[in-house]
């Protein structure tokens, strides 16, 4: 399956060895992530203007199955990449730690499915359901 894998950049904060873990994960299981680039921000943004980071990143979720959003960290970007995976009839899985608060326009969202957990181990397994 390809996933388009989408996290923060550059709107706040993120656990580098969350994505880095879920990433290796979906590779053992024999996945394709169409957002590989994205695991060396500093590549992407030293190289590439927005115009091309935007073309790239477009394509890459239009030739994805279905995207997978970490929403732990606000990101205007992540809510866009969203929003347009949806509008191409996407299916988009998003997760986020327990006690986190999340916008109402994702978490209210029922075309998104959503996995609430307590630890990397917890994430995992409910992934596997998916994955």
């Amino acid at each position: 399956m390809k996933i388009y894998f989408a996290f923060s950049i550059r709107g706040g904060t993120r656990n580098d060895n969350l994505i880095k873990d879920i990433y290796n994960f979906l590779k053992e299981k024999g996945h394709s992530i169409t957002t590989e680039f994205n695991l060396i921000p500093t590549y992407s943004e030293s190289l590439f203007s927005d115009n091309d980071i935007f073309k790239r990143d477009i394509e890459a979720l239009l030739n994805s199955d279905l995207l997978l959003a970490d929403v732990n960290s606000p990101s205007l970007g992540v809510g866009f990449e969203i929003a347009f995976a949806l509008c191409n009839k996407k299916r988009v899985i998003a997760f986020l730690e327990e006690g986190k608060i999340l916008s109402a326009m994702i978490n209210g969202n029922p075309e998104i499915i959503l996995i609430r957990y307590k630890d990397l181990k917890d994430l995992k397994e409910k992934l596997n359901k998916y994955f």
